[in-house]
C-alpha cells in the first residue's frame, strides 16, 4: 500500500462539498445574527457555489439579485405587486436603507429652504395628499416590500416607502403640496436648484444607418454620495397583468422615470416647471410605471396619460420600436397636448420646456402650452419669436444642440453616435466645447459635477447621524436603447455625471428568458 498516495476527489464532489459548507455557514450566519421572527422572512435568501459563479449574489422567491460581469447589478421581481416588493425588500435591506435615509433627508433640507424639520413635513403631508392616487397595484408592492424590511429588522415602514415614492413630485414642486400648503403665499415658488434637466432623443427609420430605432435619455437629478454608491437596474416580471419592462432606479424605488419594455416601448420623462401644479395626481414616476407596464403603442400611453390625474408639469417622450415613431406628450395638472417629429423627419427630443406653441415646429395646436408656464418662466408670448427669445437657456440651448446633432447626422446615426449625442460638452451660452470640470448653463452633458455643501449641522433621517449633507446635480445615469430588439446600452455605476463612464449592455428580453 502506497501511503503517499494522494486522495482524489471529483470535481462534482467537490463543488457538493462547498455547496454543502457554504449552506451551512449561511445558514448558521442566520440563526446566530437574526432574531427569531426574522428567520423565516430570511431562510430564503441561498447562495450557492452555482449561483456565485453566474454572478448571482441572493434569491427571494422568483427574484434574484446578481452582478454581471460587466459590473452592472441587476434585480429581477417575478409575481404579484405584494411579491415583487417582498422580494425587493427582503433582498436590498442595506442598500433600500442607506439611499433612503441619505436622500430623504437632502430633500428635506432643500424643500425646507434650510429647515429639516420643516421639509420634512412638507414631504409627507405630499405623501398622504398623493397616496389616495396612487393606483391599487402600486400600493401592493410597497407594502409587500415594507413588510419584508421589518421582518428583516428594519426601522423603515410603509409610510417611508410611499414617501420615497413620492419625494420627486414633492421635490419638484418645490414647496410641498401646493394645494394644501398654508405657510406660502399661492403662487409663490422656492428657487430650483441652478443646474439642467433631462433630455431624450430618438432617431428611427431613414435617420438611422440601419433603419432601426435608436433612443437616447439623460436622467439629471439630485444625490447624496451614499445614494450613488447603490444604483440597481430592475427587471420586472410582473404575473398580475402587464408586460415585463427594465429600469434603472435608486433602491427603494418601486417606480420610474425611464425605461424599456418587452413590446418595443420606451419612454423618458423630462420635468417641465408649470404654472398649474398639485398634489392631487398619480406621481410621475407611478404614471411612467404604468407605461411601461401597460403600454404596447403610442395610443396605449396617450391614453394612460389622459385618464389617470396628473400632478404638475412634465414631458414624456415615448417610442414605438415596433412602427418606428415618436411621440412628445406635455402634460400639466389640467393640460395636456402632443407633439410629433415633423414632417420628412424621423428625429424627435425634448429637454424641459414647453414646445407645443400653435405654428412651431409643425405643432398645429390647438393647445398652447408654453402658456402652462408663462409666470414660472417668465416668458413673453405675444409671438413666436419673443417666446423663443425668452425661453431660459439652460433647456433651450440642450434643446437646440440635440436638434443640431441629430440634423447633421441624420442617416448616419448609430448606437455609438449616439451615445456621443448625449455626451456632448458644446456649451450654448459659451459657443464652445467645454472641459469636464468647466461650470456652464447649456450642455447636452452635465459637467462640474462636484459633490457641494446644502447643509453643515443637519439631522439625519431615522439616523442619529447629524452633519454635512452633501448633494451633486447632474446625469446619475444615461441610456441609448434599441427598442424593437431589446438593446440597451447604460452608464450608471461610476463617476458623474454619468457620461464619463463606460456605457454597458443589457438586453431587457434576454433579462426576462432568463427568469421562466
Amino acid at each position: 500500500m502506497n501511503n503517499n498516495k494522494k486522495l482524489v476527489f471529483p470535481l462534482s464532489s467537490i463543488l457538493l462539498i462547498n455547496s454543502f459548507f457554504i449552506t451551512i455557514f449561511i445558514t448558521a450566519t442566520i440563526a446566530f445574527t437574526a432574531p427569531v421572527q426574522n428567520i423565516k422572512a430570511l431562510q430564503s435568501l441561498k447562495m450557492t457555489v452555482a449561483a456565485i459563479k453566474s454572478g448571482i449574489i441572493k434569491t427571494y422567491g422568483a427574484g434574484f439579485y446578481e452582478i454581471k460581469p460587466n459590473g452592472l447589478k441587476v434585480l429581477h421581481l417575478k409575481g404579484t405587486g405584494y411579491e415583487r416588493g417582498y422580494q425587493y425588500g427582503a433582498m436590498m435591506k442595506d442598500e433600500i436603507e442607506e439611499s433612503l435615509k441619505t436622500g430623504t433627508t437632502l430633500f428635506a433640507v432643500y424643500i425646507g429652504d434650510g429647515d429639516y424639520n420643516k421639509g420634512l413635513e412638507r414631504i409627507f403631508r405630499g405623501k398622504e395628499e398623493m397616496e389616495q392616487y396612487i393606483p391599487t397595484e402600486f400600493i401592493d408592492e410597497m407594502k409587500g416590500m415594507a413588510d419584508a424590511l421589518k421582518d428583516a429588522g428594519s426601522d423603515l415602514t410603509y409610510d417611508d416607502i410611499v414617501m420615497w415614492n413620492t419625494i420627486n413630485d414633492s421635490k419638484m414642486l418645490h414647496k410641498g403640496p401646493c394645494s394644501i400648503e398654508d405657510d406660502l403665499p399661492a403662487g409663490k415658488r422656492q428657487p430650483y436648484f441652478p443646474r439642467g434637466g433631462c433630455m431624450s432623443a430618438s432617431a428611427f427609420r431613414d435617420a438611422t444607418v440601419d433603419g432601426s430605432m435608436i433612443v437616447a435619455k439623460n436622467m439629471d437629478w439630485y444625490s447624496t454620495p451614499e445614494m450613488r454608491k447603490n444604483p440597481l437596474i430592475l427587471v420586472v416580471k410582473p404575473t398580475d397583468g402587464g408586460y415585463g419592462y427594465l429600469t434603472p432606479v435608486y433602491p427603494g424605488w418601486i417606480t420610474c422615470i425611464e425605461g424599456i419594455n418587452e413590446k418595443g416601448i420606451s419612454t423618458g420623462l423630462q420635468i417641465s416647471k408649470s404654472d398649474v401644479e398639485t398634489m392631487k395626481g398619480a406621481g410621475w414616476h407611478f404614471l411612467t410605471a404604468l407605461l411601461l407596464k401597460y403600454a404596447d403603442s403610442i395610443d396605449d400611453a396617450i391614453n394612460i396619460l389622459t385618464v389617470y390625474p396628473k400632478p404638475c408639469g412634465n414631458i414624456f417622450q415615448v417610442n414605438d420600436g415596433n412602427v418606428g415613431n415618436s411621440i412628445v406628450i406635455e402634460t400639466t395638472a389640467n393640460a395636456l397636448a402632443l407633439r410629433y417629429p415633423q414632417k420628412g423627419k424621423n428625429i424627435l427630443w425634448t429637454t424641459n420646456h414647453f414646445n407645443c406653441y400653435p405654428g412651431w415646429e409643425g405643432y398645429i395646436g390647438p393647445i398652447n402650452m408654453p402658456a402652462e408656464q408663462e409666470k414660472f418662466y417668465k416668458l413673453d408670448l405675444t409671438t413666436l419669436e419673443s417666446w423663443q427669445k425668452t425661453i431660459p437657456m439652460w433647456t433651450k440651448g440642450r434643446f437646440d444642440r440635440t436638434r443640431q446633432l441629430l440634423n447633421e447626422n441624420y442617416g448616419k446615426i448609430t448606437v455609438e453616435k449616439m451615445i456621443d449625442l448625449i455626451s456632448d460638452r458644446h456649451c450654448m451660452k459659451k459657443k464652445k466645447h467645454v472641459g469636464w470640470d468647466d461650470f456652464h448653463a447649456a450642455c447636452i452633458a452635465d459637467v462640474w459635477a462636484h459633490d457641494k455643501v446644502l447643509s453643515k449641522n443637519s439631522q439625519f433621517y431615522k439616523s442619529d447621524k447629524k452633519g454635512t449633507v452633501l448633494y451633486t446635480g447632474a446625469a446619475i445615469w444615461s441610456l441609448v436603447m434599441k427598442p424593437l430588439t431589446g438593446d440597451v446600452r447604460i452608464a450608471m455605476s461610476g463617476p458623474v455625471p454619468a457620461q464619463k463612464g463606460e456605457f454597458k449592455y443589457i438586453n431587457i428580453l434576454d433579462e426576462l428568458a432568463g427568469m421562466n
